[in-house]
């Protein structure tokens, strides 16, 4: 996204690393992105790097305001402590930014037990309750097309916009002339959120003649590899490698399954390896969580979330039956739709029209409420 923007505006871009990075600096894929200027650590002991961690990044705000003057617009993705903070000291500044929140992922709407907020009572620097801290954002580009109803009635600028792809991968030419049954496929996350058991138990029950086969890295893969070991219809082939390993990976199935219903707040978020799923040329199986149907289009295959496992073996039945020049054509297409419509060239040109709109509209900044966070 970064990258995306740079070609059309001036960009510099603040990164952190997170803690169980720390020790570990070898690259986690091989994606691109823009040199940070200023990197941050959030790790043990959280107090002591928070804090300093805020502080050098309102200074390095600072020093790049006095040389360069004050930017248009301050992007900041998701609500992490130090962001937080940082945001509700430039909120008492003057001049100051645009501060829009680019909303990856969100806990928003969700009930937050009374012995967690008293817990969290006692912890400096950060806000549990994420309904408060939207509030200290001037706009929102979200990737979870739910989040709208947070914002617009307040009359707060907001874009759905779903990530894009990242990874460039061109599938071999298919071959729709095969007599092997229709087979399944998952790669992504493999924990709890995931569901990826309930959909392995799924494609058994549902009896169809096929194989699943499924990949990744998450606290269920040793009760994958105990599946894998007693159902000889299902295979589990682990970690890969790289994550754009899983692209050429999922040419040995005919159809990719997005096991996404809406809990835990994943409403409020977008499935970024739908685009991954894209890019393979393969049909694709999911729910419409997150609007992933608006991604989809119509050559989506779509089960319902109400009665999820019902309608999971159902929709299993129903992709096995079909055939396989078909299930071919609804990859194609959706391939070269989001080749199309969601790149991250086409995204950026989509924020930088919202965010010039807003700009063009709003009075001048000034000084407006906000928390402490230290002293200056």
């Amino acid at each position: 996204m970064a990258q995306a923007l740079s070609q059309l505006a001036e960009v510099s871009t603040v990164g952190m690393i997170a803690r169980e990075v720390f020790g570990r600096l070898e690259p986690r894929d091989d994606s691109l992105g823009l040199e940070h200027k200023l990197l941050l650590w959030d790790r043990r002991p959280e107090l002591w790097h928070r804090w300093h961690s805020w502080r050098r990044l309102r200074r390095f705000y600072l020093v790049r305001m006095a040389r360069d003057g004050a930017p248009d617009v301050l992007l900041v993705k998701n609500l992490g402590s130090i962001y937080n903070c940082f945001v509700r000291w430039l909120r008492r500044q003057y001049p100051r930014p645009l501060i829009v929140l680019i909303l990856a992922d969100a806990r928003l709407g969700q009930k937050i037990p009374l012995a967690k907020r008293l817990r969290y009572a006692f912890k400096p620097m950060v806000t549990l309750d994420e309904s408060k801290a939207i509030l200290w954002f001037d706009a929102c580009i979200s990737f979870g097309i739910g989040t709208r109803r947070y914002f617009e009635p307040r009359g707060v600028p907001w874009m759905w916009m779903p990530s894009a792809f990242n990874f460039r991968y061109d599938p071999p030419p298919a071959d729709p002339i095969q007599n092997e049954p229709i087979r399944f496929g998952y790669f992504g996350t493999l924990g709890a959120h995931s569901h990826v058991v309930c959909l392995v138990q799924a494609f058994l029950n549902a009896g169809v003649p096929g194989t699943l086969h499924a990949c990744g890295h998450g606290g269920l893969s040793e009760s994958l590899k105990q599946l894998a070991g007693r159902h000889p219809n299902f295979h589990f082939d682990g970690l890969l490698p790289k994550q754009s390993d899983c692209l050429p990976w999922a040419q040995k199935v005919d159809v990719l399954i997005n096991p996404r219903p809406p809990v835990l707040g994943l409403e409020n978020t977008f499935p970024s390896k739908i685009f991954e799923y894209a890019m393979t040329g393969k049909a694709i199986l999911s729910t419409r969580t997150g609007g992933v149907d608006k991604v989809l289009g119509e050559e989506g295959l779509y089960l319902e979330t109400e009665n999820f496992e019902d309608s999971l073996r159902q929709k299993l039945r129903e992709a096995a039956a079909m055939d396989r020049a078909e299930l071919q054509r609804r990859g194609t297409a959706i391939r070269n739709r989001i080749l199309r419509e969601f790149t991250w060239d086409k995204q950026a040109h989509r924020m930088v029209e919202f965010l010039t709109r807003i700009l063009n509209k709003r009075p001048e900044l000034g000084v407006v409420g906000g928390g402490q966070c230290g002293q200056p």
